[in-house]
């Protein structure tokens, strides 16, 4: 029964064009053109970006051709033409680069790594995963979260992985978790994901210890992904693939396949023909293993293809002698020389990541030294300004306590001329004539006399000693 066209919601998206803040339409213009794009039938996209075209026109929309460039990649992905769908998406980041649109410039610059992983060109998928984390940095302050930078590590271990650079994957997946320690959510969203692709590497490293030590942890309830039952399930016949259970794995591997829950993948089938393989069950592993072949030759990438052929060739050898296996082992060896030339490109960026990364430490540790150093000049300025002020003061306080003391000289010999001069000049006028008048034979006629005299002398004391009052207060 054909998928009914699902008609474009006009409300929401002139409800989205009518927003000011910018981010946040970004954000929802991004998802709202995918899921257009993704529900529509084959026929009908080109009317959905007519539509969108004439809603862009008709609100001025500043971003119109960055986002028609966009829904025109998205179309030409559902129609599984990859190379098409790249270029257009390489036309809007090169559009959203003139303008400045950071957040934009993340959400193509992911969007263009999908494309680029899905044709298998891993070297331009993490190139542009590291060009989407740098602009995603510079927004760190506008989002509350790590989880899209997470994310994006995610994606770089993927294909890491798929490389067989193991240890690397690994460290971009240490990377992620760190990114969402203390962020609930981001946890809630992506912890499983990680934990999974971490018991991948492992599985593929042949460390059994360590597979079991993550199986355990993605056991744990608080992991929740739609895809959790797959993964827990996947890892669990993993354990028993490392113990050469291949009778127990076999079993498991086609209970999960036959769960509602599962989601299904080629990777079951593929470890289902090692399996059957290992397990001396040499016709049924071959069957999967040319159906794989030949259902998925374009998709499958080298190192699969590898694996694939080799498989074909050990069951040839077993059944059939050396001659019979020759074949698939050429394949498998022309396989494995396109993988190493992918594999040693794949090493020449990753060491062109670190580079980039120590450059990016470099210049962050040259940013806070430089501040460091701003910082130490304004604190030696200051307390220098401190200094010279402390300095001031003191020698202002110094000069004043040498003031103070020769005016104190001054006034004390002031004070001491005063005291010789005046005070004891009048008090010794008084004291002689008291003497007259204790030695007078007729005391009241000699006092009468000499009275205007010792009033005189008394008043000139008063005088004197007040003089002496307002010096010492001054």
């Amino acid at each position: 029964m054909p998928i009914r066209q699902r008609a474009i919601n006009k409300d929401t998206l002139t409800d989205i064009l009518n927003q000011q803040d910018v981010l946040p339409q970004q954000k929802r213009l991004i998802a709202f053109v995918k899921s257009s794009i993704q529900q529509s039938e084959p026929a009908k996209l080109n009317d959905v970006q007519d539509t969108l075209s004439q809603y862009f026109d008709r609100f001025n929309f500043p971003e119109k051709n960055i986002f028609l460039l966009f829904a025109k990649s998205m179309a030409y992905n559902k129609l599984h033409n990859l190379k098409q769908a790249e270029l257009a998406m390489t036309k809007a980041v090169q559009e959203a680069e003139t303008k400045k649109q950071d957040y934009l410039m993340f959400q193509l610059l992911s969007h263009l790594g999908f494309i680029q992983t899905d044709e298998g060109d891993y070297i331009g998928a993490i190139y542009n995963y590291r060009l989407a984390t740098i602009r995603v940095r510079k927004l760190r302050t506008t989002f509350k979260d790590n989880r899209r930078e997470a994310s994006l590590n995610i994606n770089i271990s993927d294909l890491y992985y798929k490389s067989g650079l193991y240890p690397e994957s690994l460290n971009y997946l240490n990377k992620a978790w760190l990114l969402i320690q203390g962020d609930t959510l981001g946890r809630k969203m992506l912890s499983s994901v990680i934990l999974y692709n971490i018991s991948e590497n492992y599985f593929r490293m042949n460390k059994l210890d360590s597979l079991k030590a993550y199986y355990k942890k993605l056991l744990a309830p608080e992991n929740r992904n739609y895809k959790i039952f797959t993964y827990r399930k996947r890892v669990e016949y993993y354990v028993s693939l490392l113990q050469h259970w291949y009778d127990i794995a076999i079993k498991q591997i086609k209970d999960l396949k036959a769960n509602k829950q599962y989601t299904n993948s080629d990777l079951e089938d593929q470890r289902l023909a090692d399996a059957y393989y290992q397990a001396g069950q040499l016709d049924s592993s071959r069957t999967i293993v040319q159906r794989l072949l030949e259902a998925n030759g374009e998709n499958n990438h080298p190192e699969i293809k590898q694996h694939l052929y080799e498989l074909l060739g050990q069951i040839a050898e077993k059944q059939e002698g050396a001659s019979f296996a020759s074949e698939n082992f050429k394949k498998a060896l022309a396989e494995a020389r396109e993988y190493n030339t992918r594999l040693t490109q794949v090493g020449s960026i990753s060491s062109q990541i670190k580079l980039d990364e120590t450059e990016s430490s470099y210049n962050q540790r040259a940013a806070i030294y430089e501040r460091e150093r701003l910082w130490l000049i304004f604190i030696v300025v200051v307390a220098a300004l401190v200094i010279i002020a402390i300095a001031l003061i003191y020698r202002t306080v110094k000069q004043k306590r040498h003031y103070e003391k020769l005016l104190f000289a001054a006034k004390k010999e002031e004070l001491a001329f005063i005291n010789s001069h005046e005070v004891r000049k009048h008090l010794t006028n008084i004291l002689g004539i008291i003497d007259i008048l204790k030695n007078s034979a007729n005391k009241p006629e000699d006092y009468e006399q000499v009275e205007p005299y010792l009033q005189e002398s008394a008043a000139k004391l008063d005088e004197a000693i007040k003089n002496i009052s307002d010096k010492l207060n001054d």
